[in-house]
């Protein structure tokens, strides 16, 4: 089987509880979402999808992992919207339409740590999955843990813990890896970018090219100089040294880096593209599918070995709800409900 590099997207899980004078922001206990992703997991199909104008997103599986503090699932995404022609790419020749309720579904694997609320999700084939498409799809199924957040306030009110429903969960990226920090993966360096604005003083070689614009016309523009690497060699120290360098003098308004990362993929990186990706090596069989397993053991390392909020902790002195009936009982009705009304719809369509 070919072996092929996957792109990991991380993400943060956090359920605020509000004590009086205290408030506790920062923290993750993973029983609301448990329960609201094996809620969401009971609704038909149909009903539990969300849609709009040209993707879609569903949770195909939610279920406890080979350990204990983690769960694992997949999500279901498509893109629809335009009737298309489906064609055979060796012959180009049409083979089908794909009609503008139709889509091709992917599975985007995931996994959430259960003690820290990380959330890990595969790099989705169709470009469908993002944090706002799963808040709002989250956000359209909230209404079926209102049960649970009541009783959580009714036996916690000793504790003075609070779950407000507007905010029982936040769902974020992961603050940005420092520039230096992301610069240190390289292994070779291609390009170096640097950008003066209009209004930064300019010298020599700037100052001749202001006026060789002014005396055309062309004003109000930014300079941008790009330093290739020639040498072949590596390099990346240097350039972490200039870096260092010109970010503590300010020197200049924006700056780049193009070149080759550790797991052989270029990549260029300014201050506000770079985020919390990982990379796994997974094997894909004949169709171009990746081993789920390895996908999945992937996931469950950066979990247990680089998980960038390891000390983040849950909520003190809290009492968990755990199983009880009269919750079940009023989320069960809301499901009924909810798979009726969809039945009905389909009947009278």
């Amino acid at each position: 089987m070919k072996v092929k590099n996957t792109v990991i997207k991380a993400y943060e899980f956090s359920t605020p509880k509000f004590g009086g004078d205290i408030q506790y922001e920062h923290v993750y206990d993973y029983e609301l979402i448990d329960i609201l992703f094996n809620a969401i997991l009971r609704l038909n199909k149909s009903q539990r999808k969300y849609k709009d104008e040209t993707v879609s997103i569903n949770l195909g599986d939610f279920r406890q992992s080979n350990d204990p503090n983690i769960v694992e699932g997949y999500f279901i995404t498509a893109k629809h919207g335009i009737k298309r022609n489906h064609i055979d790419i060796e012959t180009q020749e049409e083979i089908g339409t794909i009609e503008k309720t139709h889509g091709v579904e992917n599975n985007v694997y995931f996994m959430i740590d259960r003690r820290t609320g990380l959330l890990l999700v595969q790099d989705d084939f169709n470009k469908v999955f993002s944090r706002k498409l799963l808040s709002t799809f989250l956000h359209s199924h909230k209404k079926l843990i209102y049960p649970y957040i009541d009783k959580f306030n009714d036996i916690n009110k000793d504790n003075k813990l609070m779950i407000h429903k507007r905010s029982c969960y936040r769902l974020t990226t992961l603050p940005p890896v420092d520039f230096l920090d992301k610069l240190k993966e390289f292994t070779k360096v291609k390009t170096a970018i640097l950008t003066l604005d209009s209004t930064t003083e300019k010298r020599d070689v700037s100052e001749v090219l202001d006026s060789e614009l002014e005396e055309n016309g062309i004003k109000g523009y930014d300079l941008e100089i790009k330093i290739k690497n020639k040498t072949g060699r590596s390099t990346v120290r240097i350039f972490e040294k200039y870096f260092t360098s010109i970010i503590e003098q300010q020197k200049y308004d924006s700056y780049a880096i193009e070149g080759v990362l550790t797991n052989g993929r270029s990549k260029k990186i300014t201050p506000d593209s770079i985020t919390r990706d990982f990379y796994i090596n997974v094997k894909v069989n004949s169709s171009g599918q990746p081993s789920m397993e390895e996908v999945f053991n992937g996931m469950s390392t950066i979990i247990l070995k680089k998980n960038p909020i390891k000390n983040k902790t849950a909520t003190p002195n809290l009492t968990m709800v755990g199983e009880d009936k009269d919750v079940e009982v009023a989320m069960e009705k809301e499901i009924l409900q909810r798979n009726q009304d969809q039945t009905s719809q389909h009947k009278t369509s």
